[in-house]
């Protein structure tokens, strides 16, 4: 309906699994949408679905292991928002798993490019214009592994780890200005993330779990906020 607000909101990772899954329902409730991820292809499908459904969204295809490319996103999103954004969903992740000894300099550059600096990168954008609005959510897609470290998770749960760091510092500096930053830290959710892990899919976290999960934060009243928000597999995980 015309007078309605318009809400703007930006997903990292969109092209599958939990940000596909937070993209699509964003949409659904109205939001204008920014998708970003690394599949240009998949981007313009969903951009053509969105379209055809009558919903409005905006797509980037783009690399967030290099920065070049994380501030390219941050410019096309700020101009194609309006400079204005309602949630920032950093989403965008890569998982390495072995030992310590096996791990290499190469991945441990790349795993803290995409999990770790693309984040901070995009809410140093993004934590300013919230401010301004007196208003705005960011949320961080942590892990389990973010709460707690196994034997051939060093690098993820490192990165995970930090992760949550970032979402403590981001909601102490927003909270004045009425922002909140939450780290959503779920287990084993049915993604190509987790393909060949020990459990059947059927008993993973769904992605849709993860969209209910922002959609409760972003229905707080504004005095009210969450601290990092850990979601089990039922019986595990």
């Amino acid at each position: 309906m015309s007078g309605e607000p318009t809400f703007h909101a930006l997903v990292t990772g969109a092209t599958s699994g939990i940000g596909l899954s937070v993209a699509r329902g964003l949409l659904s409730h109205g939001y204008t949408v920014f998708m970003t991820g690394r599949n240009q292809q998949t981007l313009s499908k969903l951009a053509d679905e969105a379209k055809r459904q009558g919903r409005k969204a905006h797509i980037l295809a783009c690399d967030l292991s290099r920065r070049e490319e994380a501030e390219r996103l941050i410019k096309a999103a700020t101009e194609d928002l309006a400079g204005k954004i309602d949630i920032l969903v950093n989403n965008a992740g890569i998982a390495t798993f072995g030992e310590v000894e096996e791990t290499t300099p190469e991945e441990f550059e790349k795993m803290i490019a995409v999990n770790l600096r693309a984040p901070f990168l995009l809410s140093r954008a993004f934590l300013p214009m919230m401010k301004r609005q007196r208003g705005g959510l960011i949320v961080n897609i942590s892990s389990v592994a973010g709460i707690e470290a196994w034997a051939g998770s060093s690098l993820y749960s490192m990165t995970k780890f930090a992760l949550r760091g970032l979402t403590g510092s981001l909601l102490a500096e927003g909270a004045p200005f009425g922002v909140k930053t939450v780290a959503i830290c779920p287990g084993y959710v049915a993604t190509p993330l987790v393909s060949g892990a020990p459990v059947p899919e059927t008993e993973m976290i769904q992605p849709e779990d993860i969209l209910r999960t922002i959609l409760y934060l972003k229905d707080l009243s504004p005095a009210a906020v969450t601290g990092d928000i850990v979601l089990k597999r039922l019986g595990g995980l």
